[in-house]
């Protein structure tokens, strides 16, 4: 049995010292007793997740997937360096090669010019349509999400009901206002402010709670 999971820093395990063994992904797979493919990665975006899930489908056929979305703000682009993400408002420390210059205009472009509204939207069209495929594969999932959309959501939900209306939210973790960000409240975190040991078996024990419900 497999499971296979993609996020962003919080699903990676960033700021842990052994991610191979606390990250929530791990303890989850533990719990379940299934092996693990883990493709979070620091600072992607949502449209990230999309194509590795696909990608991880199309490959693998994993028993369980466990989407835990980013940012509805980040987006994924691409240059002759390849694939790469952006976050308006972000700096781009991260991607320090030569391809960096014109990656910083186009964030200093989105940040100007950006919609939150639509951005939000944008991230629940991902989320139906990742859903439909995933039924369709009939592979079973999960969604959570980690931190912003939550705030998005306060401000946009009650107009973007042609699309809250197609999820299913009984697969959606914590819809419509609990993520991450609300189930590792006052745990420790590290210098940059991502969970730590306690954080990520805090949000283990939500999505295993969760998984419980349905057996």
């Amino acid at each position: 049995m497999l499971l296979f999971t993609v996020g962003d820093s919080f699903t990676y395990g960033e700021e842990l010292t052994h991610r191979d063994k606390d990250a929530w992904p791990v303890l989850v797979a533990k719990h379940l007793g299934y092996e693990l493919v883990n493709q979070g990665s620091p600072g992607t975006s949502c449209d990230y997740a999309v194509k590795q899930t696909v990608k991880a489908v199309s490959r693998m056929r994993p028993d369980l997937v466990i989407v835990a979305w980013s940012s509805a703000g980040r987006m994924e682009f691409a240059d002759d360096g390849g694939a790469f993400d952006i976050w308006p408002g972000s700096n781009l420390e991260i991607w320090n090669h030569r391809h960096q210059g014109h990656r910083k205009e186009l964030v200093k472009y989105i940040t100007r010019y950006n919609n939150t509204n639509w951005e939000y939207r944008r991230w629940l069209r991902n989320c139906v349509l990742l859903q439909s495929f995933l039924k369709q594969e009939n592979v079973a999932y999960r969604f959570v999400n980690t931190f912003d959309n939550l705030v998005y959501g306060n401000k946009y939900i009650e107009d973007s009901v042609e699309y809250t209306s197609l999820l299913d939210t009984k697969n959606f973790i914590g819809w419509p206002d609990k993520g991450f960000i609300d189930w590792i409240e006052g745990s420790p975190k590290g210098p940059n402010g991502h969970p730590l040991e306690l954080g990520h078996k805090c949000i283990a024990e939500k999505i295993i709670d969760n998984l419980n419900m349905e057996v």
